[in-house]
């Protein structure tokens, strides 16, 4: 018998240990709690969600995935992304950091990251993402980059705070010249006290150079913030606007608001992702919380999102139109101004929604957020499905649509291994497997990657607790990190 306030039951995971434990929802003062009893660490309630009408609203779109007991591995036909790591050292070292990298991190080796892209590859070519660590401190990025292609991925991403991007003339170019499709920008907003406070040294130059740089090499870019309560997400509608301003670059927002992972270990901060997405809403004049729909993938508590798309495009508008609006893209007034952008679900229903959503290829979506020809032929098939009347000359509308996304990682606190076991976000493991990054991610309280050590997925195997306000690093302006005294060749950081 469930008790009163219990909402669903599910497979949960102890915080202190990460073993399986029986949880439940509970309603508690207009929220949702997950409460676990572990026989060994006793019993934990955190909030997970802030409103119980959104989560019960969230429920109504599918899927609705159930934990049978078996490995926790990503089916490769569910797969939307494979991470990549190819090193555990960075340029930086924030306050916050899933990898808990920095200085000094050691590099993967050539035939190590071979190993990875096989299990991609096998998988189907799944689109990748390099990530670390920070990639572009290896200076045979480009080289893996060629490596990955010419397995058959051909979506492949690079994950960077364009520290690289933004020092190094020539840089941007030479990613693009080898096939990178994307930058994932490390960007967290507009202001010096918001990186001074999250990556503890000011980066606002460096973020807009980096994007200037990719838009030289007509290199797509990919916004990516961490929203931390009380610090940045005030600046969530800037950001969007930002992106709409400068959307001959910028293709999509993902944010990500701070769950407890690596470097992050204060349980009062959590930003639940319904509470994330009323602020930005409260932000932005044409947009309501409930047009940020659920994605097609994980779970209806993963990732949610819409596309801010010109306010005239409805399902009268006409070919012609729609072409004599991407013409004038840069040109007119109308276009320029970012209050004339509108959600997309103001065209679509929540009902039309979800039954799209559920045909669509997982990848398919990645490569919509990442702003690819893959993705725009998929948005255009989804828009015509739509009844919205889209034009040959699809490169030019699309360079007036930006998806904003928010992205919910499952952190301990948060552990629920029905949605775990049907994560579409993955990492790949030497062994073939693509394994949940969540999973993978996944920390005790006491800094341990409990289930990658248990599993023997790879890397580093405990949160990096040595490090200390004095540790921060500074950069040089040719990119090289100083730490302590020493460069990040000099700390064993260099080239394979």
């Amino acid at each position: 018998m469930k008790n009163s306030d219990t909402l669903a039951v599910t497979t949960s995971l102890c915080p202190d240990c990460l073993e399986e434990v029986p949880g439940r929802y509970e309603e508690r003062d207009g929220g949702v709690f997950l409460t676990r009893q572990c026989p060994h660490h006793g019993s934990t309630s955190r909030q997970v969600w802030g409103s119980l009408d959104h989560w019960e609203w969230a429920a109504e779109f599918g899927p609705t995935p159930e934990y049978d007991g078996g490995d926790l591995v990503v089916d490769p036909d569910h797969a939307c992304l494979a991470v990549v790591e190819v090193t555990e050292s960075c340029n930086l070292s924030c306050s916050y950091c899933f990898a808990s990298s920095g200085p000094g991190g050691v590099h993967r080796s050539i035939e190590e990251i071979e190993a990875l892209l096989d299990t991609v590859a096998s998988a189907g070519g799944r689109p990748i993402q390099f990530s670390g660590g920070e990639p572009t401190v290896r200076d045979d990025l480009p080289d893996l980059v060629e490596r990955a292609r010419g397995k058959g991925i051909d979506h492949v991403e690079v994950n960077t705070n364009g520290i690289r991007l933004a020092t190094e003339d020539g840089y941007a170019e030479k990613l693009a010249d080898v096939g990178v499709t994307a930058v994932y920008l490390q960007f967290d907003g507009l202001t010096s006290e918001t990186y001074e406070r999250i990556r503890e040294v000011d980066l606002v130059e460096e973020k807009h150079a980096a994007i200037e740089a990719c838009r030289a090499a007509d290199l797509p870019v990919v916004l990516v913030p961490t929203v931390v309560p009380g610090v940045n997400g005030q600046e969530m509608g800037d950001i969007v606007r930002f992106a709409l301003e400068n959307r001959d670059v910028i293709r999509a927002v993902n944010f990500q608001p701070v769950a407890h992972f690596g470097r992050y270990e204060q349980n009062d901060g959590r930003f639940a992702l319904d509470d994330a997405t009323r602020l930005l809403a409260e932000q932005i004049e044409t947009l309501d919380a409930r047009d940020l729909l659920p994605a097609p993938c994980c779970s209806a508590y993963c990732q949610i999102g819409t596309a801010f798309v010109p306010r005239d495009t409805g399902p009268t508008d006409t070919a012609d139109s729609e072409l004599d609006r991407a013409d004038a893209c840069g040109c007119s007034d109308a276009c320029t101004d970012t209050d004339s952008f509108v959600p997309l679900t103001q065209y679509i229903d929540d009902h039309l929604w979800d039954t799209l959503s559920g045909l669509v290829d997982e990848g398919d979506y990645m490569e919509l957020l990442a702003g690819t020809a893959a993705g725009e032929e998929w948005a255009c098939k989804t828009a015509g499905c739509c009844g919205i009347d889209v034009p040959g000359g699809m490169e030019g509308l699309f360079d007036d649509v930006v998806p904003v996304s928010f992205t919910g990682f499952m952190d301990a606190d948060a552990a629920d291994l029905n949605r775990l076991s049907n994560c579409c976000i993955s990492v790949p493991t030497a062994d073939g497997d693509l394994v949940p990054f969540c999973g993978y991610n996944m920390t005790t309280e006491d800094g341990e990657y409990a289930l990658r050590n248990r599993n023997g997925w790879g890397g580093r195997r405990m949160v990096d607790t040595q490090r200390t306000a004095s540790d921060s690093p500074s950069y040089q302006d040719d990119g090289t990190v100083t730490d302590g005294g020493c460069t990040v060749d000099d700390c064993g950081g260099g080239d394979d």
